[in-house]
């Protein structure tokens, strides 16, 4: 059987908490659970309108740009037409998407917390919903701004 369902939780790894603080045994989750995905809506720019923005390294470093990709980053910024509205037009989703692996079963069933997953899966190339944002941030599909507005950090 396959059950989907919904938890509101600021990530995936805290999905798996919830669960427990619900009265769900972690052996029951570690067999369980097969994957969490986590999502923010975050506006998309205009195609029409964006405009490039030219921001210092260091904002974009806080933001979470590593220090590599920051010379051949190119972002934009909401412009405003008469197609959007202040330079945005329709939605995009930002998602973080944490198999239930092994290693994170172990992690379920040693009483680990959220950090202890979200560490793991990090290891394991899970994308936490900032980084989810910032690739479309790189891709010109939103805005820093609107991805630091839904990510909360």
């Amino acid at each position: 059987h396959m059950v989907i369902s919904t938890l509101h939780t600021n990530d995936a790894p805290q999905t798996l908490g919830r669960l427990v603080n619900m009265g769900v045994a972690p052996f029951n989750i570690a067999s369980a659970v097969n994957l969490i995905i986590a999502q923010r809506l975050a506006r998309r720019l205009c195609v029409h309108c964006r405009k490039p923005l030219n921001l210092p390294e260091a904002v974009l470093r806080r933001a979470g740009f590593p220090a590599k990709d920051i010379p051949d980053l190119k972002i934009f910024g909401p412009g405003g037409c008469d197609q959007c509205t202040g330079g945005y037009k329709g939605r995009v989703g930002i998602y973080q998407v944490m198999p239930v692996t092994p290693a994170i079963g172990q992690i379920i069933m040693n009483g680990g917390n959220a950090n202890d997953i979200a560490e793991q899966a990090q290891k394991e190339g899970v994308f936490d919903l900032r980084q989810s944002g910032l690739k479309k941030v790189r891709e010109g599909i939103t805005s820093l701004e609107e991805v630091e507005r839904v990510t909360n950090e």
